[in-house]
């Protein structure tokens, strides 16, 4: 019978049980059909982002000063290809061949960088290297400018060889600035057929010699050519994605094209990492783990309420009725947030470990009502409304909880606030109604009263909870005893700002990530400070440069500030001293092959007689050159 004292929350429960009794199929098709709606939104809806900049509050100053910073300077975060092994050679070769490749991708990558080229810099590129370095330039192109006079008539590698022939056919015995240019030229002429050798062992279009062809690759000045770390062992490949929205797919292409570079220069550690790879590969990683999660705890719920009940029938319509709880909240999840993020992809375990108490708890008031003899109609009825009002209770004060969380002032919490504690709500849902229909169907009620009957003596967890109920001042005791325990190791619990100890150590973009960081002297982060003037800028760096956690500040008011004529004297003179020297156009014809030979022969012979008359002349450096050149041609002919 019906009290009139009876709360609004008694009385809607109990209007429900005797629903769900009368129409079950109200109840119990529908929600099929929702669900199936539910997950269909999800899939042709739900996005997934990868950006953690999505998990701040863009009401944040500081996140409102970088994305003015953003858009006052626009650009890409990069995407970076680490090259590792012990070869320089090998490592050019690489980055060389890569390079290349992004560079006529020009439909994903608006900037790739693999050298210090300072044709990237624009045509004032000069102006930003210190003076000093200008007059090393200076010095440089004048020591070779007679070598390189000579041989930008060359326009293929026969030409080249045909030059040199040439000068030690007309070379003179006494010294002159020709064949001191060309014995100057001796270890980048062997470099230069060197790499044409190791080219004809390797598929793919092979780079050309380059400007390191002119330094001992054991100097630091032929280091400085390439993007290094780890005292070269580490070269770089750094590019950016035209716009934000193609990170993913150039990640994707750049993976492809570094296992296309392998084939062709095999035998190097190979990895791409940078912040877009990061994103991408983290999300993915928690895609996975999530799915596996959820799955798993599914399943242990499932097994060990199987397992305390001694059957499987009721729990299994419980974790039914949980799934359908979960599609509802999903759909909800895209409706009202419309993404999820590597944080917020967690939340289906947290809901299947709490959802699932629901089914628990009606379940057990169920099978209890009916062992005391109880009909099935008036044993859900008892459960759902006694049983239901705690059930709903619990329910509405763990939502709240997850709910607060959307008062925050990180979005990425705020939005697992939302989720959570909106899928507690929706969960309880088909707890509350699916659940109780499946319940209602089913022949468990002889062998619920029959083990009742049977089971005289008390079981093993009644006897364990009776023995912890009856002695109060020893739990109370133990359970002082076991915080003051806890309390001892207070001190370790520390916060950690450091975002890179969130990352998964597994991942290789972290892996190669570490590695740049521990092979280089600087750090991985970094702020960018904007001044309004140039004056507010040199003010700024002498600030900023006395702070004791700043390893080193890079600024551009160095470039700004001063006067430049000296600067400026300097690279008119370099251009003075470059301007009468015109490059051919290059042949791109396929090498004559057997014309190629008969020109190396030809050279072979006259460094044959060099090296006669060298010897005797007794000089050993220069007769060291002449003989590994020698050898080179022959490997190389060979």
């Amino acid at each position: 019978m019906n009290n009139s004292r009876d709360s609004i929350a008694v009385r809607l429960l109990r209007l429900l049980a005797r629903g769900v009794f009368r129409y079950p199929r109200l109840f119990f098709f529908p929600q099929i059909v929702l669900f199936g709606l539910a997950v269909y939104y999800t899939i042709t809806h739900l996005q997934f982002s990868t950006s953690r900049n999505d998990l701040v509050g863009s009401d944040k100053k500081y996140h409102q000063n970088y994305l003015r910073f953003k858009k006052e300077f626009p650009g890409q975060d990069d995407i970076v290809a680490v090259v590792e092994s012990e070869n320089p050679e090998k490592n050019r070769q690489f980055v060389e061949r890569l390079g290349a490749k992004l560079q006529a991708e020009t439909n994903l990558f608006g900037e790739v960088m693999f050298n210090n080229d300072l044709k990237m810099l624009g045509r004032k590129a000069l102006l930003f290297l210190p003076e000093e370095s200008l007059g090393e330039l200076q010095s440089t192109l004048r020591d070779y400018r007679p070598f390189v006079s000579q041989f930008a008539k060359a326009t293929n590698l026969n030409s080249i060889f045909a030059l040199i022939n040439l000068q030690f056919r007309t070379a003179r015995r006494e010294s002159n600035a020709e064949n001191a240019s060309l014995v100057r030229a001796l270890p980048a002429l062997r470099r230069i057929v060197d790499q044409a050798d190791d080219a004809l062992k390797r598929s793919g279009v092979p780079p050309s010699p380059g400007i390191t062809a002119l330094f001992d690759p054991n100097q630091e000045s032929a280091d400085q050519i390439y993007i290094t770390s780890g005292k070269g062992q580490i070269y770089i490949v750094d590019a950016k994605a035209k716009t934000e929205d193609l990170n993913e797919q150039a990640v994707e292409r750049l993976r492809q094209l570094v296992r296309e570079t392998e084939t062709e220069v095999p035998g190097l550690n190979v990895g791409i990492t940078g912040e877009p790879v990061l994103e991408s590969d983290e999300m993915k990683q928690s895609q996975r783990d999530s799915t596996v999660a959820t799955i798993l705890s599914l399943i242990v719920c499932a097994l060990i309420f199987i397992f305390s009940y001694n059957e499987a029938a009721r729990p299994i319509k419980a974790t039914l009725a949980l799934i359908i709880g979960l599609g509802y909240t999903i759909g909800y999840t895209t409706l009202a947030v419309g993404h999820l993020n590597i944080l917020t992809i967690t939340f289906f375990p947290i809901l299947i470990g709490l959802a699932i108490d629901y089914g628990v708890h009606l379940i057990t008031r169920f099978e209890e009502e009916l062992r005391k003899g109880k009909s099935r109609e008036e044993a859900m009825e008892k459960a759902m409304v006694n049983t239901g009002l705690g059930i709903v209770t619990g329910c509405l004060t763990t939502a709240a909880a997850f709910y607060a969380m959307a008062f925050t002032n990180f979005k990425g919490i705020q939005e697992m606030g939302i989720i959570t504690g909106g899928g507690m709500v929706i969960c309880l849902i088909p707890m509350m109604t699916f659940l109780p229909v499946l319940l209602m169907r089913g022949g468990h009620d002889e062998k619920i009263a029959t083990v009742s009957k049977e089971d005289a003596t008390p079981a093993l967890r009644a006897r364990i909870e009776r023995y912890w109920l009856e002695r109060p001042v020893q739990v109370i005791t133990l359970t002082i005893v076991i915080c003051a325990l806890c309390l001892t190791q207070f001190y370790k619990v520390f916060f950690d700002y450091n975002l890179l100890h969130m990352q998964s150590k597994g991942l290789p973009a972290v892996m190669f990530e570490r590695k740049l960081i521990d092979s280089s002297a600087k750090s991985v982060l970094f702020a960018a400070v904007v001044a309004t003037n140039a004056q507010e800028a040199v003010a700024l760096e002498h600030k900023i440069t006395n702070l004791t956690t700043v390893a080193s500040v890079d600024t551009m008011g160095q470039f700004l500030t001063g006067d430049p004529q000296t600067k400026l004297a300097k690279v008119s003179e370099i251009k003075k001293d470059v301007s009468t020297i015109h490059f051919q156009e290059i042949d791109l014809s396929p090498v004559n092959i057997p014309e190629l030979s008969l020109t190396l022969f030809g050279l072979k012979g006259y460094l044959g007689l060099a090296i006669d008359t060298v010897e005797k002349e007794g000089d050993k450096e220069l007769f060291r050159e002449l003989t590994l050149l020698r050898k080179s041609i022959d490997k190389f002919r060979f």
